[in-house]
This record gives structure tokens, C-alpha cells and sequence, in this order.
């Protein structure tokens, strides 16, 4: 494929050839995201029910000193994070445990802000490295998935948003977008919005992690499900948008 920094039209309807596979690809990765929220939701509500009820009630104080000390930090504490955060991402580190950790470090809305742009950041990397030759280890990878090379031909905002919903690992698609004439602002747009929904289900699940309110952490819980469900919701209607054309 072509590296250079065209524009790139809007696609058309999915290509024929590919619109099964795509379709079973899709959702068979939405049911999976929604499990994984659901595994966190379930494992932080029950770990916090037992520390609310028992001496480990201790922890959540040492929480508190935790957040407190990186609070004194100031903003030191937030560009360790990102800098480690957005490295980890460009080496293929999967982030959402890290989306996780801002959330229960910094909170749910520092911790989505930082976790969001550090992860878009560090994808940007390996989107660049990809174009100036750095992805010979990752191609082999990208043979699993033949598909999303076609796919990937008129990659649009829209288009990035999509596979990024995709289970296939962000290398790889750091590292496909890159060999394809996609413009840096419609890969990082399209990154951004893409990473969104399950950035906010765990810093919501990472951020109830760390509160001294048990009501306040199932409502968090209950919001992460909530927007990971209309995310499906969402895609599904993208998928079947470029599906009729």
C-alpha cells in the first residue's frame, strides 16, 4: 500500500467480499468488550462490598494518602503517567488496564483525559514509525486478519473509528493505517473517538475502585455498563450504515 499523506475519500458500502467476515468480526468483538466491562464491573463490586463490610476497609484510606501524595506531586505526576502511559501503547502494551489505573489515581475525569490522550499519543507513534519502515515484525501479525487490509483502503475518520472498536491488537492496526494513505488528522480523530468508549468504561471502573462511598462506586459501575452498551449499540449502527452503503 501506499505511505503518502493523501486525502482520502469517504467510503462507499463495504466491499462484498468482505462484508461476512467483517460482520462476524464486529460482533464477535462487541460481545467481547462488553464481557470484559462486565468482568470488571462484577470483580470491583465485589471487592469493594467486601472491603466496605470488613477490617479492609483500612485500604481505602491508604487510597486517599495514595491520591493525596500525587496530588502534591502536582503536575509532575501527570506527565510520568502519560509519558509511561503513551510509551507502553506505542510498544503494544494493551492500555486499558492503564485506563483503569488513571482512573483510580487521578480520578474519573483527570484519569479519562490523561489515559485518552496518552493512549491517542502513543498510537500516533507507532503510526508514524510504521511509515518511515518500522513494521516488518508487525505485518506477519496483520496475515490473520486479510480482510482488514481491504477494509482499510479508504480508511476515513469513520473507518479508524470502527476497527479500532475491533478486536484485533492496536499495533497491528497502528502499524496497517500507517502503510495506507489515511491523513495524520483522520488517523488521529478517528483514534481518539475510537478509544473513547472503553477509556470511559474503565476510568469509571478504576475511579469506583478508590471511592469511600459503596453507592457511589455502583453507580459508576452501572455507568460503565451503560456506556459500553451504547457504544455497541453505536457500531452496530456504523457497521450496518456501511454494510447497505
Amino acid at each position: 500500500m501506499a505511505t503518502t499523506d493523501e486525502p482520502a475519500a469517504e467510503p462507499e458500502e463495504l466491499d462484498v467480499s468482505i462484508t461476512s467476515e467483517v460482520e462476524q468480526e464486529t460482533s464477535r468483538a462487541l460481545g467481547k468488550e462488553t464481557r470484559q466491562v462486565l468482568f470488571a464491573v462484577l470483580l470491583v463490586a465485589a471487592f469493594m462490598t467486601v472491603v466496605h463490610f470488613t477490617p479492609l476497609k483500612e485500604w481505602l484510606t491508604d487510597v486517599k494518602r495514595w491520591k493525596d501524595l500525587v496530588r502534591e506531586f502536582g503536575w509532575g505526576a501527570h506527565a510520568i503517567f502519560m509519558g509511561a502511559c503513551a510509551g507502553a501503547v506505542m510498544l503494544g502494551v494493551p492500555r486499558l488496564p492503564m485506563c483503569a489505573a488513571a482512573g483510580l489515581v487521578f480520578g474519573f475525569g483527570e484519569g479519562l483525559v490523561l489515559s485518552l490522550v496518552a493512549s491517542t499519543l502513543g498510537s500516533y507513534g507507532a503510526f508514524v514509525l510504521s511509515r518511515h519502515g518500522f513494521r516488518r515484525a508487525v505485518e506477519s501479525r496483520a496475515e490473520k486478519w486479510p480482510w482488514l487490509k481491504k477494509l482499510l483502503k479508504k480508511p476515513s475518520v469513520l473507518r479508524v473509528f470502527w476497527v479500532r472498536q475491533l478486536m484485533v491488537p492496536g499495533l497491528v492496526l497502528n502499524v496497517l493505517l500507517g502503510m495506507t494513505p489515511v491523513k495524520h488528522t483522520r488517523f488521529l480523530l478517528g483514534t481518539l473517538l475510537g478509544y473513547l468508549p472503553l477509556n470511559v468504561a474503565f476510568s469509571l471502573v478504576g475511579s469506583g475502585l478508590g471511592k469511600g462511598s459503596l453507592a457511589t462506586t455502583f453507580t459508576q459501575l452501572l455507568a460503565a455498563m451503560a456506556v459500553i452498551n451504547i457504544a455497541a449499540w453505536l457500531v452496530y449502527r456504523v457497521m450496518k450504515k456501511q454494510k447497505n452503503g
